[in-house]
């Protein structure tokens, strides 16, 4: 299960939809969820989509009883942000600690606005965290001492 916080041309949601395709080129089931979507018709999200579905990608909402029992049965989950975080709480509710040994969390962000605790409360739970760079994870591991109070 891949979960991006949006569907569209920046670098985050192209570098899982990237992963997206070379897990299906090995055979993989692959799940695409998108938590902030559009109001309406957006060309560019719609063109993704579709790229998706050609390429064996299935699409479900982010949110409903589908998304829950994606998330329960899934092997593995990709939190692709750190804006994705959002989608635990929302979605998952009740289910979250379930969830939170199966997720690898993607994080691409750096700057401060995006260490917003509704987004990363759960990152000291998860199975794993993947970042971009050496920095990036310098940065993060100080803000999850300072803000979250967990040391690693």
């Amino acid at each position: 299960l891949l979960v991006s916080h949006e569907l569209s041309l920046s670098g985050g949601p192209l570098l899982l939809m990237e992963l997206a395709f070379l897990l299906r080129q090995v055979g993989c089931q692959v799940v695409w969820i998108t938590n902030q979507r559009p109001e309406g018709t957006n060309d560019v999200s719609y063109s993704l989509e579709h790229k998706m579905l050609n390429h064996g990608v299935q699409v479900l909402p982010a949110r409903g009883q589908e998304a829950i029992e994606t998330a329960l049965k899934a092997d593995l989950v990709i939190l692709n942000t750190a804006v994705a975080g959002k989608w635990l709480d929302a979605v998952l509710k009740d289910n979250v600690p379930q969830v939170l040994p199966k997720i690898l969390w993607w994080i691409h962000e750096m700057r401060g606005h995006y260490f917003k605790l509704e987004y990363v409360k759960h990152l000291p739970l998860v199975a794993g965290a993947m970042i971009d760079s050496h920095i990036t994870v310098e940065y993060w591991k100080t803000r999850t001492h300072d803000r979250l109070k967990y040391v690693q």
